[in-house]
């Protein structure tokens, strides 16, 4: 049925319908009529914007919570205190069968899935994090990424680190990357094999859990961790942390040899010095010098053709610096790279060359152990 009426509109409100008359070519009636279709839609929260403000949607939200709390499987934790818990637990993996309590490997099996699960579960419980995922349609995506924005940035920081534990045990997507601002979180994925299901990716332990390991060893030996701490604390860690048997070698005078160096490598690394550049090698010998603590500083270069590893020390009896050089030299013999070796007051320098077989490999001039 059509409507006829003489209808009286000041020129402000045929201004705002400008738009509309210009869509539909200057006809008032189909103008008013989208106009009307626009705000009808408004009115029905399904105009894109969000539905927060939707009476009977915050109602059906607040019951849901409600319920979860009255059957005792939630609790109303204070917003400050929800903060400090995950500051303090930050580096910490969460548990795989606490994100098994949120997400249902058994009905959730796909990316989409996971999304459109955990937005509804936001929504229901107010935590007004928007979670977007970008990914192949393949069966298996070779990688994906997840941006969650807006909502607290710790709220964000744990559903980031429970999506990724997740996806890399159910879709064999391993974290690759990190980017974090302060209204939005985005983590980069990456397929990944794995066959010990129990073992934690590499990537999820280093973006989500690089405390886990020692915050284990801690609770395995509380009292030995607690007396370090403080001893190291108490002498500004002015003390000395190597293996046994290379602080036997040191005492009696008698350097590890290149063999027995090289198994201490696969032990620690657990690769043979091959598996690795000169740049990799560079970087390991970094963190293993800083543990030992036998320096006090270390100044290194990766850069391709101008690698170099500096060690600031504090000893000044030269033949405490001799033995430190050819100790060290043993170390870098044993990866396969020639280089020079220059001892100075309070520092030693190893300049490296070319590795055997280039074309322009230079001669050994490094120290003899």
């Amino acid at each position: 049925m059509i409507v006829r009426k003489n209808i009286s509109i000041d020129q402000c409100y045929v201004d705002k319908l400008k738009p509309f008359l210009e869509k539909n070519n200057g006809n008032l009636s189909a103008a008013i009529r989208d106009a009307i279709e626009t705000a009808s839609l408004a009115l029905a929260g399904n105009t894109g914007e969000s539905e927060e403000n939707d009476p009977g949607k915050v109602s059906q939200n607040a019951e849901f919570r409600n319920k979860l709390i009255e059957e005792e499987e939630f609790l109303l934790v204070h917003h400050t205190l929800f903060e400090w818990l995950v500051k303090k637990t930050s580096g910490l993996m969460i548990d795989e069968s606490i994100v098994y309590e949120v997400i249902n490997p058994y009905k959730v099996k796909r990316i989409p899935d996971v999304i459109s699960y955990i937005n509804s579960l936001n929504e229901k419980m107010g935590w007004k994090v928007k979670v977007e995922a970008e990914y192949s349609q393949d069966p298996e995506p070779e990688a994906a990424s997840l941006i969650l924005s807006n909502g607290n940035s710790y709220f964000r920081g744990i559903m980031a680190h429970s999506l990724a534990i997740y996806l890399a045990k159910q879709m064999k997507l391993d974290v690759q990357g990190i980017f974090c601002r302060s209204n939005i979180t985005k983590v980069y994925f990456k397929r990944f094999e794995f066959l010990d299901y129990q073992k934690v990716p590499k990537g999820l332990e280093k973006y989500f859990g690089p405390m886990e390991r020692a915050f284990r060893e801690i609770q395995k030996k509380p009292e030995f961790w607690k007396n370090l701490i403080k001893t190291y604390r108490q002498q500004n860690y002015q003390r000395l942390s190597m293996n046994r048997k290379t602080f036997e070698a040191f005492v009696s005078g008698n350097l590890p040899s290149m063999a027995e160096v090289t198994r201490n490598f696969e032990l620690a690394t657990g690769k043979p010095p091959s598996a690795f550049t000169l740049s990799e090698h560079i970087m390991i010998f970094k963190e293993i010098y800083l543990t030992d603590s036998i320096g006090s500083d270390i100044e290194i270069c990766t850069e391709i053709g101008r690698e170099y590893v500096k060690l600031i020390h504090d000893y000044s009896d030269r033949k405490m610096c001799e033995t430190i050089t050819k100790y060290y030299s043993t170390i870098f013999k044993s990866i396969g790279y020639p280089f020079t070796a220059t001892v100075s007051p309070h520092m030693i320098l190893f300049e490296f060359g070319k590795r055997p077989g280039s074309a322009c490999f230079p001669e050994i001039t490094g120290l003899e152990s």
